[in-house]
Protein backbone atom coordinates (compact mmCIF):
# COMPACT_ATOMS: atom_id res chain seq x y z
CA UNK A 1 0.00 0.00 0.00
CA UNK A 2 1.25 3.20 -0.81
CA UNK A 3 1.56 6.22 0.84
CA UNK A 4 -1.50 7.91 -1.34
CA UNK A 5 -3.35 5.23 -0.77
CA UNK A 6 -3.04 5.73 3.64
CA UNK A 7 -3.58 9.16 2.66
CA UNK A 8 -7.11 8.37 1.04
CA UNK A 9 -7.77 5.96 3.77
CA UNK A 10 -6.95 8.39 6.80
CA UNK A 11 -9.40 11.02 4.94
CA UNK A 12 -12.06 8.53 4.46
CA UNK A 13 -11.92 7.70 8.32
CA UNK A 14 -11.88 11.79 9.27
CA UNK A 15 -14.57 12.46 6.73
CA UNK A 16 -16.71 9.35 8.73
CA UNK A 17 -15.79 10.86 12.23
CA UNK A 18 -16.31 14.13 11.21
CA UNK A 19 -19.76 13.01 9.92
CA UNK A 20 -20.46 11.27 13.10
CA UNK A 21 -19.09 14.02 15.38
CA UNK A 22 -22.31 16.27 14.13
CA UNK A 23 -24.83 14.04 14.19
CA UNK A 24 -23.79 13.17 17.75
CA UNK A 25 -23.28 16.74 18.58
CA UNK A 26 -26.55 18.15 21.10
CA UNK A 27 -24.68 21.22 20.68
CA UNK A 28 -26.09 24.59 18.46
CA UNK A 29 -24.78 23.92 14.84
CA UNK A 30 -21.51 26.32 15.10
CA UNK A 31 -20.64 24.00 17.82
CA UNK A 32 -21.59 21.08 16.24
CA UNK A 33 -19.36 22.33 13.28
CA UNK A 34 -16.43 22.75 15.52
CA UNK A 35 -16.38 19.54 17.16
CA UNK A 36 -16.61 17.73 13.52
CA UNK A 37 -13.88 19.74 12.39
CA UNK A 38 -11.80 18.46 15.46
CA UNK A 39 -12.98 14.82 14.57
CA UNK A 40 -11.84 15.22 11.13
CA UNK A 41 -8.58 16.24 11.86
CA UNK A 42 -7.99 13.50 15.09
CA UNK A 43 -10.34 11.05 14.02
CA UNK A 44 -7.43 8.73 15.16
CA UNK A 45 -7.70 9.79 19.32
CA UNK A 46 -11.89 10.85 18.91
CA UNK A 47 -12.59 7.07 17.40
CA UNK A 48 -11.85 4.78 19.80
CA UNK A 49 -14.12 7.67 22.47
CA UNK A 50 -17.18 6.94 20.08
CA UNK A 51 -16.54 3.38 20.02
CA UNK A 52 -16.24 2.79 23.96
CA UNK A 53 -19.04 5.25 24.39
CA UNK A 54 -21.83 3.55 22.74
CA UNK A 55 -20.45 0.14 24.22
CA UNK A 56 -22.45 -1.02 26.89
CA UNK A 57 -25.28 1.89 26.64
CA UNK A 58 -28.43 0.28 28.29
CA UNK A 59 -30.52 -0.97 25.71
CA UNK A 60 -33.84 0.59 27.74
CA UNK A 61 -33.49 4.85 27.02
CA UNK A 62 -35.88 7.30 28.88
CA UNK A 63 -39.20 8.11 27.59
CA UNK A 64 -39.06 11.42 25.58
CA UNK A 65 -42.42 12.84 27.18
CA UNK A 66 -41.69 15.77 28.85
CA UNK A 67 -41.90 15.52 33.25
CA UNK A 68 -40.39 11.95 33.52
CA UNK A 69 -37.94 12.42 35.72
CA UNK A 70 -38.41 8.87 37.34
CA UNK A 71 -37.47 7.26 34.36
CA UNK A 72 -34.04 9.51 33.77
CA UNK A 73 -33.37 8.87 37.70
CA UNK A 74 -33.28 5.59 36.99
CA UNK A 75 -31.28 4.61 34.06
CA UNK A 76 -28.68 6.77 35.77
CA UNK A 77 -28.92 4.63 39.49
CA UNK A 78 -28.98 1.79 37.54
CA UNK A 79 -25.60 3.19 35.24
CA UNK A 80 -23.68 3.80 39.02
CA UNK A 81 -24.09 0.11 39.90
CA UNK A 82 -23.85 -1.43 36.01
CA UNK A 83 -21.17 -3.90 36.60
CA UNK A 84 -20.08 -3.54 39.75
CA UNK A 85 -20.54 -5.29 43.45
CA UNK A 86 -24.14 -3.04 43.66
CA UNK A 87 -25.99 -4.31 40.81
CA UNK A 88 -28.00 -6.49 42.49
CA UNK A 89 -29.73 -4.17 43.98
CA UNK A 90 -30.46 -2.90 40.88
CA UNK A 91 -30.22 -5.40 37.96
CA UNK A 92 -31.31 -4.43 34.24
CA UNK A 93 -34.33 -6.59 35.05
CA UNK A 94 -35.81 -4.69 37.57
CA UNK A 95 -35.37 -2.12 35.81
CA UNK A 96 -37.22 -2.85 33.05
CA UNK A 97 -39.82 -4.03 35.00
CA UNK A 98 -40.38 -0.59 36.87
CA UNK A 99 -40.01 0.78 33.45
CA UNK A 100 -42.83 -0.72 31.61
CA UNK A 101 -44.87 -0.11 35.11
CA UNK A 102 -44.20 3.25 34.94
CA UNK A 103 -44.90 3.79 31.14
CA UNK A 104 -48.10 1.93 31.73
CA UNK A 105 -49.64 3.80 34.77
CA UNK A 106 -48.70 7.17 32.62
CA UNK A 107 -50.49 5.72 29.71
CA UNK A 108 -53.79 5.36 31.76
CA UNK A 109 -53.65 8.30 33.83
CA UNK A 110 -52.96 10.20 30.51
CA UNK A 111 -56.22 8.27 28.93
CA UNK A 112 -58.11 9.02 32.09
CA UNK A 113 -57.28 12.86 32.24
CA UNK A 114 -58.80 12.70 28.63
CA UNK A 115 -62.17 11.68 29.32
CA UNK A 116 -62.41 13.74 32.66
CA UNK A 117 -61.58 16.67 31.00
CA UNK A 118 -65.34 16.16 29.06
CA UNK A 119 -68.25 17.52 30.10
CA UNK A 120 -69.78 14.18 30.31
CA UNK A 121 -67.50 13.05 32.99
CA UNK A 122 -67.13 15.66 35.05
CA UNK A 123 -68.52 14.89 38.73
CA UNK A 124 -69.15 17.97 39.35
CA UNK A 125 -71.61 18.09 36.55
CA UNK A 126 -72.76 15.17 37.12
CA UNK A 127 -73.64 16.23 40.76
CA UNK A 128 -75.43 19.51 39.28
CA UNK A 129 -77.32 16.83 36.71
CA UNK A 130 -78.67 14.90 40.10
CA UNK A 131 -79.28 17.92 41.46
CA UNK A 132 -81.98 19.02 39.10
CA UNK A 133 -83.44 15.58 38.76
CA UNK A 134 -84.49 15.38 42.54
CA UNK A 135 -85.48 19.18 42.18
CA UNK A 136 -87.55 18.11 39.05
CA UNK A 137 -89.46 15.65 40.66
CA UNK A 138 -87.71 12.88 38.69
CA UNK A 139 -88.74 9.31 38.45
CA UNK A 140 -87.16 6.87 40.67
CA UNK A 141 -85.60 4.97 37.81
CA UNK A 142 -84.25 8.61 36.67
CA UNK A 143 -82.90 9.40 40.07
CA UNK A 144 -80.90 5.66 39.94
CA UNK A 145 -79.32 6.20 37.00
CA UNK A 146 -77.93 9.71 37.87
CA UNK A 147 -76.36 8.58 41.24
CA UNK A 148 -75.06 5.99 39.05
CA UNK A 149 -73.48 8.09 36.81
CA UNK A 150 -72.33 9.93 39.56
CA UNK A 151 -70.68 7.19 41.56
CA UNK A 152 -68.41 6.34 37.87
CA UNK A 153 -67.19 9.49 36.96
CA UNK A 154 -66.19 9.56 40.99
CA UNK A 155 -64.10 5.97 40.69
CA UNK A 156 -62.55 7.04 37.15
CA UNK A 157 -61.67 10.56 39.30
CA UNK A 158 -60.35 8.19 41.95
CA UNK A 159 -58.58 6.26 39.61
CA UNK A 160 -56.63 8.82 38.13
CA UNK A 161 -55.54 10.77 41.56
CA UNK A 162 -54.47 7.28 42.31
CA UNK A 163 -52.09 6.95 39.38
CA UNK A 164 -50.76 10.31 39.89
CA UNK A 165 -49.84 10.22 43.50
CA UNK A 166 -48.07 6.80 43.14
CA UNK A 167 -46.28 8.50 40.27
CA UNK A 168 -45.04 10.95 42.57
CA UNK A 169 -44.29 9.05 44.99
CA UNK A 170 -42.50 6.82 42.91
CA UNK A 171 -40.44 9.62 41.14
CA UNK A 172 -39.22 11.25 44.82
CA UNK A 173 -38.04 6.92 45.89
CA UNK A 174 -36.58 6.86 42.18
CA UNK A 175 -34.18 10.39 42.58
CA UNK A 176 -33.49 9.39 46.73
CA UNK A 177 -32.06 5.59 45.27
CA UNK A 178 -30.16 7.19 42.82
CA UNK A 179 -28.51 9.82 45.00
CA UNK A 180 -27.85 6.82 47.77
CA UNK A 181 -26.51 4.96 45.20
CA UNK A 182 -24.04 7.93 43.98
CA UNK A 183 -23.10 8.85 47.11
CA UNK A 184 -22.03 5.38 47.96
CA UNK A 185 -20.31 5.35 44.68
CA UNK A 186 -17.95 8.19 45.73
CA UNK A 187 -17.82 7.73 49.15
CA UNK A 188 -16.50 4.15 48.79
CA UNK A 189 -19.55 3.04 51.14
CA UNK A 190 -21.74 0.49 51.57
CA UNK A 191 -25.17 2.31 50.44
CA UNK A 192 -26.90 1.22 53.77
CA UNK A 193 -30.95 2.66 53.13
CA UNK A 194 -30.34 1.35 49.46
CA UNK A 195 -32.05 -1.83 49.87
CA UNK A 196 -34.93 -0.11 51.98
CA UNK A 197 -35.60 2.40 49.33
CA UNK A 198 -35.35 -0.31 46.36
CA UNK A 199 -38.03 -2.54 48.54
CA UNK A 200 -40.06 0.61 48.84
CA UNK A 201 -39.61 1.26 44.71
CA UNK A 202 -40.65 -2.49 44.66
CA UNK A 203 -44.17 -1.43 46.90
CA UNK A 204 -44.94 1.43 44.89
CA UNK A 205 -44.56 -0.18 41.53
CA UNK A 206 -47.08 -3.36 42.64
CA UNK A 207 -49.22 -0.43 42.94
CA UNK A 208 -49.23 0.64 39.62
CA UNK A 209 -49.24 -2.74 38.47
CA UNK A 210 -52.81 -3.56 40.56
CA UNK A 211 -55.88 -3.84 38.45
CA UNK A 212 -58.11 -0.90 37.95
CA UNK A 213 -60.39 -1.87 40.93
CA UNK A 214 -59.02 0.11 44.25
CA UNK A 215 -62.03 1.40 45.08
CA UNK A 216 -64.93 0.05 46.92
CA UNK A 217 -67.87 -0.71 43.61
CA UNK A 218 -71.12 1.48 44.49
CA UNK A 219 -73.54 -0.12 46.90
CA UNK A 220 -75.48 -1.70 43.85
CA UNK A 221 -78.87 -1.84 46.09
CA UNK A 222 -80.22 1.40 45.04
CA UNK A 223 -79.98 0.38 41.55
CA UNK A 224 -81.67 -3.09 41.98
CA UNK A 225 -84.72 -1.48 43.53
CA UNK A 226 -85.11 0.47 40.57
CA UNK A 227 -84.91 -1.98 38.07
Amino acid sequence: MTLTDLGVLYAVAGAVSGVAAYRRAPAPRTQALASSALAVLLWPLWLPVLLSSSKGRPETQPDASPGCATEAALLEAHAVVRDGPLEALLPHAAVERILGEVRRARARKAELDGLLSAPSYDPEQAEARLERLLGSGASRRALSSARLHLDNVRRLAGLAERDRRALSELEELVVALRTQLVLAKFAGTAPSDAGDIVAEVWARVEVLGATLDPLPAPDPEPYQAAT
